[in-house]
């Protein structure tokens, strides 16, 4: 969907801010593989179109040095959260003035329960993986873990690139079933 490099670097979010605000237009980047394919999919729950969520996530990150300079951002991924919901709702009540848009500032982050729920999310999502045909799990892994390329996935796993993007499609189709099966929704 978006193009990520492999690893984002060891500097911490509030880090990179810091840097952006300074200038450092590689801290945007940096920001940017860490978080534009999540608020692609906040854009995606609330817009429920590909092409208006990926212009809401580029929006946002092309407004996001200027919007770091005026606003005192404390904790990133919950702010910057917000922000792209916000954004959303915007536009939705732009199309349509009927839309309720609630819009309030991020609720305090309570830490011990955000990494409960991440852990728990995790081994959801491990336990998923596992129920997938060995070569959709094998490819999820690869690509979404270890992100490696589809040509390093084909390469690794001795697949074409046609059938590496097939084994990720269904991969995720199945995963998204599986979880919401369980419960599970985002």
């Amino acid at each position: 969907m978006f193009l990520r490099r492999k690893a984002s670097g060891p500097l911490s979010d509030e880090d990179l801010v810091l840097r952006i605000r300074g200038g450092h237009q590689a801290s945007l980047a940096a920001l940017w593989d860490r978080y534009a394919h999540l608020l692609f999919g906040v854009a995606m729950k609330y817009l429920k179109d590909i092409d208006r969520s990926k212009d809401a996530v580029l929006d946002l990150f092309t407004a996001l040095p200027q919007q770091l300079k005026q606003h005192e951002v404390q904790r990133f991924r919950p702010w910057v959260h917000a922000v792209m919901r916000n954004q959303c709702l915007m536009l939705l009540r732009k199309h349509d003035p009927g839309v309720r848009t609630d819009i309030d500032p991020p609720e305090p982050v309570d830490e011990a329960g955000e990494a409960l729920l991440r852990e728990a999310t995790l081994q959801q999502l491990e336990a998923a993986i596992a129920t997938l045909n060995e070569g959709q799990r094998t490819c999820i892994r690869l690509f979404y873990l270890d992100r490696l390329s589809y040509q390093q996935v084909a390469e690794r796993t001795g697949l074409d690139i046609e059938q590496v993007r097939s084994h990720l499609q269904n991969g995720r189709r199945n995963l998204r079933l599986t979880l919401e099966r369980h419960g599970h929704r985002n």
